[in-house]
């Protein structure tokens, strides 16, 4: 039970230093290294390793989905009428290679020609509707002039005759009423005579003032309101014009967007690719939409995708307590399940800055989606194949490492248990980078010693410094340091 409690302990100790992975799978470790490194174990003491020398490689491995990183989206650009939507009723085979140009799907359009027909002739109707109003507007203005060059003219000069007329009337009226006057005071003619001709000029004198008043009402109120009348039947044409154009206009935009629906249920491949169905699937793996002939799909839903095999790539979530060490720019090689003896080279190009959605099922835990491009992507290699990403995030080239068994934490301090002439002995060493395997020794062990692998479990058979007492303090303060402070001499963490 002590025993049991010494571990438990020991296990939170070093939990800043190796991680729980790591520590978890020990067994496995232990089974793991035993190819890679010389150690031995006889009956009368424990199991050791051998200090090598060579290069440490620290590896994110994570499984992803091989996809094209120039993906094009085929989507549904018919608009849904109502909670309804357009039915398939062809599509290209799944894996067809199609070219610019290429029928890949047709849409149910019968309903879209009925409406196309009925639009034709409601913007037929309003057509006719600007022409009349077009020649409407034209007949106005020529009325205008109409008025201004002929009628208004042709007027004002049958006013003039009857004006000249009626001012030569009065000429001779007076010419005459003054020979009669003459005659009558020789004694030729009578009084009455005189009467009449001076009555004639009375009439002639009447005429002429009607003629020119009637000259001018022709010019300053007859034509006044001519123009105002003709003017306006002008501005009201032209406002009708305007009215029924717009009103054409529209009906022109629906009648196009009507076409223009009808022909976009016949889809055709505007660049070349291999054809993948869009289907969705959900966490469980059933599918909660899929492509096929007869299904009812939604305005921009997305129906084909077409990728650039010549441009692919491996999306991998990884945890964020690895995510830190993973930069663009990173080697990587990747394991393909489909081809086992093929090995392929990639570098990490983009490391999302958000994690990707979880479900309530998946608790706190966080991914990020990181892409891999695939460097010189073979021809078979597909869309949705699954993968193994080996991102190299750190290479230390010629330096000392041990397993991580064969080094544990005490006050603080790293030590490896090591075998000389004098026995078995604490030695206190400086440790690197480490990952689930091997750990990196910077100070304190020379290469070809041997070690003790699982060292933590023989730590009270060898002498060990007592903690101070503040060293003490600082140890409580580094596991349970204050909330929004930082821990003082935190340990070195691993990056793996």
């Amino acid at each position: 039970m002590e025993r049991a409690r010494s571990f438990r302990r020991a296990f939170f100790s070093v939990r800043g230093l190796f991680l729980a992975p790591a520590l978890v799978v020990l067994p496995v470790v232990a089974w793991l290294v035993a190819s890679e490194v010389d150690w031995s174990a006889d009956e009368s003491g424990p199991p050791t390793c051998v200090v090598q020398r060579s290069d440490f490689v620290n590896e994110v491995t994570e499984r992803g989905d091989v996809e094209s990183a120039s993906n094009v989206e085929i989507r549904c650009e018919v608009e849904s009428r109502g909670r309804g939507g357009t039915t398939i009723l062809w599509l290209v085979p799944e894996g067809t290679y199609v070219q610019p140009g290429d029928k890949l799907v047709t849409l149910d359009s019968s309903s879209l020609e009925d409406e196309l027909r009925k639009q034709q002739i409601v913007c037929n109707n309003s057509l006719a509707a600007v022409v009349k109003a077009t020649n409407d507007l034209e007949t106005a203005k020529i009325a205008l002039r109409e008025y201004v060059e002929g009628t208004f003219k042709l007027a004002e000069n049958v006013i003039e005759r009857k004006k000249f007329v009626a001012a030569e009337a009065k000429r001779q009226a007076e010419q005459t009423l003054a020979y009669s006057e003459g005659l009558a005071r020789k004694g030729y003619v009578t009084e009455l005579r005189v009467q009449t001709d001076r009555i004639a000029v009375e009439k002639a004198e009447l005429d002429y003032n009607s003629a020119e008043l009637e000259l001018k009402v022709l010019r300053e109120f007859t034509r006044d309101k001519k123009l105002i009348q003709l003017k306006s039947s002008i501005t009201t044409a032209e406002a009708r014009l305007a009215s029924q154009e717009a009103s054409h206009e529209i009906d022109a935009n629906k009648l196009a967007l009507a076409r223009k629906q009808v022909e976009n249920c016949t889809i055709t491949a505007k660049q070349p690719g291999q054809v993948v169905y869009a289907n969705v699937t959900d966490h469980h793996g059933t599918n909660e939409v899929v492509i096929e002939e007869g299904a009812t799909v939604r305005e921009h839903q997305a129906l084909l995708r077409l990728p650039d095999p010549k441009r692919m790539q491996v999306r991998a979530k990884i945890d964020e307590a690895k995510i830190a060490s993973v930069q663009p720019g990173m080697p990587v090689t990747i394991q393909m399940d489909a081809f086992s003896d093929v090995k392929l080279e990639g570098v990490v190009e983009k490391v999302n800055e958000y994690p990707v959605p979880s479900g309530f099922w998946e608790g706190n835990v966080k991914e990020y989606d990181t892409y891999v491009k695939i460097l010189d992507s073979p021809a078979n290699l597909k869309p949705g194949l699954t993968a193994e990403a080996r991102i190299q995030v750190e290479r230390i080239p010629a330096v000392l490492q041990v397993p991580v068994a064969a080094v544990f934490e005490h006050a603080r301090r790293h030590y490896c248990i090591l075998r000389d002439a004098a026995g078995w002995r604490a030695q206190e060493v400086e440790i690197g980078s480490t990952n689930d395997k091997f750990v990196v020794i910077r100070k304190g062990l020379e290469e070809g010693q041997e070690v003790v692998f699982g060292a933590f479990g023989y730590r009270n058979e060898v002498d060990l410094p007592e903690p101070e007492k503040e060293t003490r303090t600082n140890h409580v303060q580094a596991e349970h340091p204050a909330s929004g402070a930082p821990a003082p001499d935190a340990k070195e963490s691993s990056p793996g």
